[in-house]
């Protein structure tokens, strides 16, 4: 009879499990950014992204040390002047899937509206991010292109470097999650 209980009470928990929605979930997630000015653009990528997927909501967490440039000095001034990584080590973005309303994860490639807040340099802002999600064979694709004001975030650029560096940063999110 204890036998039949747990098996039991194990069939509960898959069943209640499997009725919330799955969850996908990446630890190699893209995102890259590029600040572009007449003077000078620069680039930097992370493939150290963790981000999470389940029932429409979504989240990711940035570590801000793995962020390449092509200059070492580059990543040194970004880490350690601008970004404060020894204070705020990451960044991150938790949100809801708003629109379209009716959203189902499918394989058909769907644009949509993720509001969130985004949580960058210890400074939290609520902000409504476009992209898509589709579900491939591979996994839930996520992407997106946003711009981030460096302002909002509490981020200052040195006025000799006004001409150089971007107010507003473009990025990219590209990352693929994995049912777990």
């Amino acid at each position: 009879m204890k036998k039949y209980s747990i098996l039991m009470v194990m069939a509960l928990i898959f069943a209640i499990g499997h009725s919330f929605g799955q969850t996908f979930k990446t630890s190699t997630g893209e995102i890259s950014f590029v600040s572009k000015t007449d003077f000078e653009t620069f680039e930097a990528v992370n493939n150290q992204v963790t981000a999470a997927y389940s029932n429409g909501k979504v989240q990711f967490r940035v570590p801000i040390n793995s962020f390449i440039f092509e200059k070492k000095l580059m990543q040194t001034h970004f880490q350690e002047n601008y970004m404060e990584s020894s204070k705020y080590p990451n960044g991150s973005f938790k949100g809801v899937i708003v629109t379209p309303e009716d959203f189902k994860l499918s394989s058909k490639e769907q644009t949509v509206t993720v509001k969130g807040t985004f949580n960058i340099h210890g400074v939290e802002k609520e902000a409504e991010v476009s992209g898509t999600v589709q579900n491939t064979k591979d996994g839930v694709k996520l992407t997106a292109n946003f711009g981030i004001n460096l302002n909002d975030y509490e981020i200052g650029v040195p006025s000799n470097l006004m001409t150089k560096i971007s107010q507003v940063i473009d990025v990219k999110v590209n990352a693929i999650l994995t049912e777990k």
